[in-house]
């Protein structure tokens, strides 16, 4: 495929459907923003857990038939052996997890990171010929290649990586497709080890999965930045073929944000923004590759704004986390749906929750970690691990740790106590969004939603009738743009309404 190298209704998608989260830009979202034309994005994070989960469940998407189809057979059998209950579980029994995927990593948990992936790609491509791309973050070094590997054995058509610079990520993608071996650089901290060594990787070779690796499509890849000077460093440092062009994503979008260029924040932690931290979209533009527009611009001025300023397109992923066909079970979209249009949910930007350091956005829902009597309440464990950082410790040791985990613990493996203050444990709670939290004794892990500020003026849905789905947001954002019943290639633009 190829994308649209021009501001003007095309047969080339306008809309990409953002990637949310663990589980929410799900295959099934995905499929349906694919099949009306434009790119669906499955998430990558965290799909190992979310395969085995299901597969507990009673296989509820019938993963076991794809898994019938990967090329890795022996490692297809062993997660469904190990983990399908083709009656499901007990609702109050604890989940059975996988091994934590570790820095120096296991042949068999990079096979079943693959096959999890493959599994997510397949289901969202099937029955159309559409455009479907995964999302990963580059601050999970430890995950991004095998998940590319999965998917790019399930023909994704776009990867996407946001949450750092992912200039090592560009250069291992055709790698990958090629199927030789590649590598990411970990940043490690050396502090406590005796001897340490000049650098870290982690290493992932296809021939680890096939025997004789095939040749394959390399996907197009399209960074997620927050400015162009991260843009421009990219372009200057890559070859050509390896960025097919970018989504500029600005401070008011769901999820993680790209922390602020002045380093300003309130006495509360919550992020300081100012015009530095609008990217010069004519910059950009001047880089002559495609872009697409993020935060902020999910509505059809957005659309309309976004190709005014030489933009291919928009990437919208709050009002799509709501719809009938994301992760999110139904009676969680009716209640958020139904809270925010009744003004009891807001939208806060928060410095210290997220483990990773960068700002998270939250939606303050009663009941879940953003109710502070709640994040009081709920013990400390660190049992999925997806946002460890690697340290060594005294003796050499490459390992991990997370300023979520319990504080003794992560003071103990060297880690600074005052990391800790606020951060919330995002891998279990991203988890029980989904419908697939962790039962601890009599309690299941709480919940953390997160979504854009876009989100406080919900254009669809109501407080008496709280749904919608993907073609109501494909038809809102369409709406006195172009007519998104028309075929693409023969889109006129409208009259603003």
């Amino acid at each position: 495929m190829a994308l649209p190298s021009s501001p003007a209704p095309s047969t080339a998608p306008n809309i990409i459907q953002g990637g949310m989260g663990i589980g929410v830009s799900s295959w099934s979202l995905a499929r349906r923003v694919a099949q009306r034309g434009e790119i669906g994005i499955v998430s990558g994070t965290g799909i190992d857990s979310v395969v085995v989960r299901e597969l507990q469940e009673g296989d509820p998407h019938d993963r076991c038939t794809v898994l019938a189809d990967y090329p890795d057979e022996e490692i297809a059998g062993h997660l469904v052996d190990r983990f399908y209950r083709p009656d499901g579980m007990p609702a109050d029994e604890p989940y059975d997890l996988l091994n934590m995927h570790p820095f120096e990593p296991s042949v068999r948990s990079q096979r079943i990171l693959a096959a999890a992936t493959y599994t997510e790609v397949r289901l969202a491509k099937k029955g159309h010929e559409g455009t479907i791309g995964m999302n990963l973050l580059a601050k999970l070094k430890r995950y991004t290649l095998p998940c590319i590997y999965g998917a790019l054995l399930a023909d994704i058509d776009i990867v996407s990586i946001g949450a750092g610079i992912p200039l090592e990520e560009a250069r291992q993608i055709p790698k990958l497709a090629a199927g030789e071996p590649a590598a990411l650089r970990l940043d490690v901290d050396t502090s406590q080890a005796p001897d340490p060594d000049d650098s870290y990787a982690y290493r992932f070779d296809p021939a680890d999965v096939l025997d004789a690796p095939p040749a394959l499509d390399r996907p197009l890849f399209l960074p997620i930045v927050s400015s162009d000077a991260l843009a421009r460093i990219m372009d200057a440092k890559l070859p050509d073929e390896h960025v097919d062009g970018w989504v500029v994503e600005g401070p008011v979008a769901g999820g993680h944000n790209a922390p602020p260029r002045n380093k300003n924040y309130a006495a509360d932690g919550t992020p300081l923004y100012d015009e530095r931290d609008e990217a010069d979209l004519e910059a950009i533009r001047a880089l002559g590759k495609p872009f697409y527009l993020a935060g902020g611009h999910g509505s059809p001025e957005g659309l309309r704004a976004a190709h005014e300023a030489g933009a291919a397109g928009i990437q919208v992923g709050s009002l799509f986390s709501l719809a009938k066909e994301s992760g999110y079970p139904p009676s969680t979209t009716r209640r958020l749906i139904r809270g925010l249009h009744n003004g009891e949910i807001e939208v806060s930007t928060e410095g210290r929750v997220s483990s990773t350091g960068f700002p998270f956005k939250v939606l303050t829902v009663d009941g879940t970690l953003a109710d502070a009597e709640v994040y009081d309440r709920r013990a400390r464990v660190c049992d999925l691990g997806y946002l460890r950082e690697p340290y060594l410790d005294e003796e050499g040791r490459l390992m991990g740790r997370c300023p979520a985990e319990p504080v003794k613990t992560y003071v103990s493996r060297g880690g600074d106590r005052d990391e800790t203050e606020g951060r919330a444990c995002l891998c279990n709670a991203l988890m029980a969004n989904i419908g697939c939290g962790q039962q601890r004794g009599d309690r299941t892990e709480p919940f953390l939603f997160t979504g854009g500020d876009a989100l406080e003026d919900l254009p669809l849905g109501s407080a008496e009738d709280p749904q919608y789905d993907a073609d109501d947001v494909l038809d809102y954002l369409y709406r006195g743009v172009w007519d998104p019943h028309v075929s693409s290639s023969s889109r006129q633009p409208q009259s603003a309404d």
